[in-house]
């Protein structure tokens, strides 16, 4: 494993919502034996733990030390998330509002549900967009009724070819006055091993109010299913949103007196996303002393493996490896015939004018020509990279 920093562990003490007396004590201690201030500030606020520290300050003895500059900063990260989230919201309403109209159920998804439900305080719980989910028959019509009130899809396409052979959970994202709205119409691909069954999701969903429109949210088990599952896209993807594990941890905080183990564990053998799901319980636990039962730690410790903890520490010091590698190489499995992945393959290499403008801002149409072997060199790097992360040896 990478050694964690002092600055590390502090910010990870942070991501609890109410934390003991113990955890505050340790983040007195912690605070006094920071030396890099301008590390420690720039990767909490990346880490979107910025809000959560900023409110427990008053309840740290030791917060006085922290430069005034840093403080500062905490305090401007909690006004700018508040300040976003106000605005999603007033969108969340407008769209929720004009496909209940139109008679379509919806489900709110990640940080516009659990901002409000889970934190609180919109001012905690940093979200960029919008996700909401919806029967799978009624995505084309959602998208029709969101361009009716304003919104735009977004987005483009490598080829025509390309985006028939690849498998999407959700439509394009629609786009008004730089607000971003994603219509989902299942939670993983059907690619992954996992299988989260979507008639179960619907029949258990919750009628709930958010910001005023009336909305579904996922139950107790699919919710914590669905915050495990989506991390493990991100993580493997290599490009992990840190408030996935600072979700979980506080979710398990928050239900640790209700979660029925058992009922948790049939349903994800059901799903058979048993082994994904309790990796990540376990690496909260691990890192962020999230709350877990002992006989669950016991039962499940040996799915964290030591390339796992890598990557979770990589990842939180700002390492990201995303590309679109892995998701192309995925979908390659799934085209059929030598010739068809030809194409496919083709198409990678040299998509069409149009899209290289778009994607890499070309103002000059001559210079295109200069970017396809850019574009090569990318992704051979990506290649590179995603190699040595498969073949990397266990660290114990």
């Amino acid at each position: 494993m990478l050694q964690l920093k002092v600055e590390d562990r502090l910010i990870l003490s942070c991501v609890k919502l109410h934390p003991d007396n113990q955890e505050l004590g340790q983040i007195n201690d912690l605070i006094l034996q920071v030396k890099d201030w301008d590390y420690f500030i720039s990767t909490i606020i990346d880490r979107g733990i910025g809000p959560l520290m900023y409110k427990k300050l008053p309840h740290l003895s030791n917060s006085h030390i922290i430069p005034d500059t840093v403080r500062t900063k905490l305090q401007q990260s909690y006004y700018l998330t508040f300040s976003r989230s106000t605005m999603l919201y007033a969108h969340f309403t407008k769209a929720v509002t004009a496909l209940n109209e139109n008679g379509i159920r919806v489900i709110a998804l990640k940080g516009i549900y659990l901002s409000e439900y889970l934190y609180i305080d919109s001012g905690l719980r940093q979200f960029s967009d919008i996700d909401l989910l919806v029967n799978e028959e009624d995505g084309i019509k959602c998208i029709s009724i969101l361009e009716q009130i304003g919104y735009k899809p977004s987005g483009f396409k490598v080829s025509e070819f390309v985006k028939t052979h690849t498998e999407i959970i959700h439509f394009p994202p629609m786009i008004s006055n730089g607000v971003s709205i994603e219509i989902h119409t299942k939670l993983h691909k059907k690619s992954e091993a996992y299988s989260m069954n979507m008639e179960s999701v619907w029949k258990n969903a919750i009628p709930t109010t958010l910001n005023g429109a009336k909305v579904f949210a996922l139950d107790l088990y699919n919710q914590l299913i669905h915050l495990c599952v989506h991390l493990d896209k991100h993580f493997k993807g290599g490009h992990v949103q840190f408030t996935c594990f600072n979700d979980i941890t506080n979710f398990l905080d928050k239900y640790k007196e209700i979660i029925q183990w058992d009922e948790l564990i049939s349903t994800c053998k059901w799903y058979q996303c048993e082994n994904v799901v309790f990796k990540y319980l376990i690496m909260v636990n691990r890192y962020i002393n999230a709350t877990l039962p002992a006989n669950i730690i016991e039962r499940y410790s040996a799915l964290l493996s030591s390339v796992d903890m890598r990557l979770f520490e990589r990842y939180l010091q700002g390492d990201i490896l995303t590309s679109a590698y892995k998701m192309h190489s995925t979908n390659m499995k799934q085209v059929v015939g030598f010739w068809a992945k030809l194409k496919y393959s083709f198409d990678l290499l040299f998509p069409p004018k149009a899209f290289m403008v778009q994607l890499y801002k070309i103002r000059k149409p001559w210079m295109i020509v200069f970017y396809y072997p850019y574009r090569h060199y990318i992704g051979l790097k990506a290649l590179i990279t995603y190699s040595k992360e498969k073949l990397s040896p266990p660290l114990f």
